[in-house]
This record gives C-alpha cells, sequence and structure tokens, in this order.
C-alpha cells in the first residue's frame, strides 16, 4: 500500500491507463500503484478497450484545444503584424511621403494618448462632477485633447479633414510657445520659494524646441508630395493657418486687455 493507494481507488479505468501509458511524466511509485490498482480491479477485455477508446477520445479533445488556441494565437499576431505594418514607417520599398505620414501619425497618435492619460482626472472631474462649469477658458484648455485624436486618425486614414485639423493644432501649439519666449527672455528666478512654485522658470530654449517640433511637423506636412496625398491647396494651407493664427491672437488679445 503506497501514499496513492487510496487516491487512485476513486479514479476511472481510463484515468489509470493513461498513468501506465505516460508512465515517464509520473513517480516510479504511482505508476506502480496504478498497476496494481487495474490489476486488482480484474478488467475484462471490453472495459480495457473501452478505457483505450476514452483515453483517446481525451488525447483528441486535447490536441483539438491545442490547435484552436495555436490558430487563435496566429489570427492575432497576424492582426498585430498588419497593424503594424500599415503604420510602420521603416520598411523598405516605402516612398518617403508615406514614411512622414506614418511617423507622424506614430508621433502624435502617443501625444494624444499621453495628453489624455496626463489630464484624465480633471476630465472625469469636468464630466462627472456637478462643480464643474464649462466657460471659454476651459474649452480653450480641452481644446488639444479634443483635437488632437481626431486630427490624428483622420491624417492617418489620408482624410482632408485630417490634414486641416492637424494644421490647426500644430499652428495652435506653435503660437504660445513664441509669446512665452519672449515673455520668459531674460527672467530671473524671484527668489521666493512660494512664487517659484507656483510660477517656475523655465528655460526660453524649451520654448523654441516646441517651436522647432510643432512648427516643423506642419512644415513638413505642408510640402507638395504630402499635401498632394489630402489633395491640400496652397489656398487651403494660407486659410487653415491664417485663421488659426487670427483666432489665437484675438483669444489671446481677449485675456489681456
Amino acid at each position: 500500500m503506497t501514499e496513492f493507494t487510496e487516491l487512485y481507488k476513486k479514479l476511472s479505468n481510463s484515468e489509470l491507463l493513461k498513468i501506465v501509458a505516460e508512465s515517464d511524466k509520473y513517480n516510479p511509485i504511482a505508476v506502480e500503484t496504478a498497476k496494481t490498482e487495474i490489476d486488482s480491479r480484474e478488467l475484462s477485455t471490453e472495459e480495457l478497450n473501452q478505457a483505450k477508446i476514452d483515453i483517446n477520445e481525451q488525447q483528441g479533445k486535447k490536441k483539438l484545444e491545442i490547435e484552436k488556441r495555436k490558430r487563435q494565437e496566429e489570427k492575432i499576431k497576424k492582426g498585430a503584424s498588419t497593424l503594424f505594418e500599415t503604420i510602420n514607417p521603416i520598411q523598405n520599398g516605402i516612398q518617403t511621403p508615406e514614411k512622414i505620414i506614418r511617423l507622424t501619425t506614430l508621433i502624435f497618435a502617443g501625444i494624444a494618448v499621453y495628453r489624455i492619460f496626463k489630464e484624465f482626472g480633471m476630465l472625469s472631474y469636468m464630466f462627472t462632477d456637478s462643480g464643474g462649469k464649462w466657460d471659454l477658458s476651459m474649452v480653450e484648455y480641452f481644446f488639444p485633447l479634443i483635437i488632437l485624436p481626431l486630427a490624428t486618425f483622420l491624417f492617418w486614414k489620408r482624410k482632408k479633414s485630417g490634414w486641416v485639423l492637424l494644421s490647426v493644432f500644430l499652428t495652435y501649439s506653435a503660437i504660445p510657445a513664441i509669446g512665452l519666449f519672449f515673455m520668459n527672455l531674460g527672467r530671473e528666478p524671484s527668489g521666493i520659494l512660494a512664487l517659484e512654485s507656483l510660477f517656475p522658470t523655465v528655460s526660453p530654449i524649451t520654448y523654441i524646441m516646441t517651436l522647432i517640433f510643432f512648427g516643423g511637423t506642419l512644415w513638413l506636412i505642408c510640402k507638395e508630395n504630402i499635401r498632394n496625398i489630402y489633395k491640400i491647396s496652397k489656398q487651403t494651407i494660407f486659410a487653415t493657418i491664417g485663421l488659426t493664427i487670427a483666432v489665437n491672437v484675438i483669444y489671446i488679445y481677449s485675456i489681456i486687455g
């Protein structure tokens, strides 16, 4: 009698035969106990055959489950690979305009996700708390969060509206960098800890880099080989950028005034 004896008395014939058939997977004592239990049951030929049929059915089901899981995994991998290939800018044989579009999409999709994650608490407060009040300042505050995901998606889909919205976002983001650059140019720390924590000194280089990033991207998508894909005329470029600048300047003037 072994530690497995009582347990194996409760097993079916097919389960016992499986232990014996796959002896390399089990403790030698467990295998011998299974053999002893099988002998003690004095199984007929019919019972042995039925047990073997049960084992084959179980193995067949297990094999089908494994194959099904593999097909699902392959389907997921194929879908992910297709998506990656669709947006991946680093591919041989892809023309430069297409690479620029894909890279721009990747960068600004990342920025959109980061901004939404960063401002999720404020978004939740404004949409769920009765104390959240919407006014022009809040609309202006959330404007990038609303326009950027939409602009990025439509730009990726090669829609004219995507180009227009992305250009609006880029222009809107570049203009404040110019004003803040001059406002912080030559500014020295106040020496007052409370004021510095509320209004920390920012290097003008930060605003220059911001202007270069947004302005450079705007210049890139305004190039003829890019805008032709979106059927954007020069008039549309001037109208989009000009109107965005005008609205931005008017808004800033209304705040200062």
